[in-house]
C-alpha cells in the first residue's frame, strides 16, 4: 500500500525491555520497507537507532512512573498522561485515518491510555500487539502475586478482582491499578475501541479473547528475533541445568531450586533478584551469576544440559526459550507458559504441570539420559530453524496487516 503511515506508541524511545526491542526493531524496520513511521514515546533518550530519514520521533522526555520522585505526580501521570494527550492531539493534525495505523505496545509506564482517547475519537484504526495484559487486568498478569497462583474464575474489574489483594506490593497500589483500569475502560474507550489484536501465542490470545470487543480481529506475528546461525551444541556432552531471568517466585525459581537440591544436579541461575538469598538458601550448590550481558548469556546457554524455564504464570513467549532452540538445547517449560506452541513435550523438550515440585523433577531426571538429550536437542536446531524469525519477515507480515486493518 502506498503512503502508509505508521504511529507507534512505546513509552520508552529506547530498549529498556523486549517490547520496546519489538517496537523499535519494527520502527526501524518498516522505515527500511519505506513506510513512513512516528515513534511517539515519553521517556528518553532517543536510541541511535531510531534516527532514520522515515522515522519521526516525538519524546516527551519525562520520566518513567517509577523514576518520578513526586508520588502524587506520578499517580496522576500513569492514570491520565495530560500532556502525552496534548502533544499527541496535535500530532494527529499531521495525519488522515483513511491512511494511518496506530500500533500501541506500551503506555501503563508513562504515556498512560489517554492517547488512546485521542486516537479512537478521531476514528484512527488502533492496533495493539499482546506484549502483557495490562489492557483489561489491573496487575498485568492474571496473577495473584500474594498467593503465586493464577487468577482463576476472577474477572478483571469485578467485584471479587477489586477487592482481591493480588498486586506484588500493596492494596494500595492495586487500588490505584484499579482506578486506572476503570479510567482506561470509560474515558479510553480501551479496550472497547480497539479492535485489532496481533498475537505471539495461541495461549495468549485465549487468556485475553474473552474479555475483548466480540467483534475484534486477531492477527498472529511472531516477534522477530536476531540470530545468526552457528553449529548446534551437543547438549548431550552438558551436565547443568540453566536458568535465565529475573529471580523472581512468580517466574517460578524457588520451585526450580527445590527441584534442583532433590535431584542434587548442578544448576547456574543467570540473573538477579529478589529470590537470590532464598534460592541459596533452599540448594547451597547452585550457581547464581547476577547480572550478566547478552554476549555472557549466550556462553551460559551453550552450556546448558536443558533450560528450564518454571514460570507460575501465562508468561509471554520468552526470547531465551526460543534462543535456546537456536542453539540445539532442549527446553523443559511450565504448561502455563506460551512458549507452549514451540515446545513440545518429549519432541524437543519437556513439559511439566505448573507449579508441581514432583512433576518438574521427573522431567529434569529423564534429562539424565544422553540418547533422549541428543535427540530433543537435534529436534530444537531443526524445528527452531525451519521457522523464519527474520525482520524481514516480521515486517512483511505486519505491512500485510496494516492493509488488513485500513481497508477494514
Amino acid at each position: 500500500m502506498e503512503n502508509l503511515n505508521v504511529i507507534i506508541i512505546c513509552d520508552f524511545a529506547f530498549p529498556s525491555g523486549g517490547s520496546e526491542k519489538v517496537a523499535i526493531e519494527s520502527a526501524v524496520g518498516l522505515a527500511e520497507r519505506g513506510v513512513k513511521v512516528t515513534y511517539f514515546s515519553a521517556v528518553g533518550p532517543v536510541c541511535k537507532e531510531l534516527v532514520h530519514p522515515n522515522i519521526k520521533v516525538v519524546c516527551l522526555n519525562q520520566q518513567s512512573l517509577v523514576k518520578q520522585k513526586n508520588i502524587a505526580a506520578a499517580s496522576i501521570q500513569g492514570i491520565w498522561n495530560f500532556e502525552a494527550r496534548r502533544e499527541f492531539k496535535k500530532l494527529l493534525l499531521e495525519f488522515n485515518p483513511k491512511d494511518t495505523v496506530i500500533h500501541l505496545h506500551l503506555w501503563q509506564k508513562a504515556i498512560s491510555a489517554s492517547i488512546i482517547r485521542e486516537a479512537i475519537k478521531n476514528k484512527f484504526k488502533v492496533a495493539f500487539t499482546f506484549h502483557h495484559y495490562f489492557i483489561v487486568c489491573p496487575n498485568g498478569g492474571f496473577y495473584n502475586y500474594q498467593k503465586h497462583e493464577i487468577c482463576n474464575n476472577i474477572k478483571p474489574m469485578s467485584m471479587k478482582c477489586i477487592v482481591c489483594h493480588c498486586d506484588s506490593r500493596s492494596y494500595f497500589h492495586k487500588f490505584w491499578r484499579v482506578i486506572r483500569t476503570f479510567v482506561e475502560n470509560k474515558l479510553a474507550y480501551s479496550p472497547s475501541g480497539i479492535k485489532n489484536y496481533i498475537y505471539i501465542s495461541q495461549l495468549g490470545r485465549d487468556v485475553l479473547k474473552p474479555y475483548l470487543p466480540s467483534d475484534a480481529n486477531y492477527y498472529s506475528i511472531d516477534n522477530p528475533i536476531n540470530i545468526s546461525k552457528q553449529n548446534r551444541v551437543n547438549a548431550s556432552k552438558n551436565n547443568c541445568f540453566i536458568f535465565v531471568g529475573r529471580l523472581s517466585k512468580e517466574k517460578g525459581v524457588i520451585l526450580l531450586a527445590k527441584a534442583a537440591k532433590e535431584i542434587g544436579c548442578n544448576i547456574i541461575f543467570v540473573g538477579e533478584g529478589d529470590c537470590a538469598d532464598e534460592i541459596k538458601e533452599i540448594y547451597p550448590n547452585a550457581e547464581i551469576t547476577g547480572w550478566v550481558d547478552k554476549d555472557k548469556v549466550q556462553e551460559y546457554l551453550s552450556m546448558a544440559r536443558a533450560l528450564v524455564f518454571p514460570a507460575l504464570w501465562y508468561e509471554g513467549m520468552p526470547l531465551t526459550v526460543l534462543e535456546s532452540q537456536a542453539k540445539g538445547i532442549p527446553v523443559i517449560l511450565s504448561d502455563t507458559c506460551t512458549a507452549i506452541e514451540v515446545v513440545k513435550d518429549n519432541e524437543n523438550g519437556f513439559l511439566f504441570e505448573r507449579n508441581n515440585l514432583d512433576s518438574l523433577v521427573e522431567k529434569m531426571r529423564l534429562c539424565n539420559d544422553d540418547s533422549l538429550i541428543d535427540r530433543l536437542g537435534r529436534n530444537s536446531y531443526d524445528q527452531f530453524w525451519s521457522k523464519d524469525y527474520s525482520i524481514n519477515k516480521h515486517i512483511e507480515k505486519l505491512v500485510n496487516v496494516y492493509e488488513k486493518i485500513i481497508k477494514s
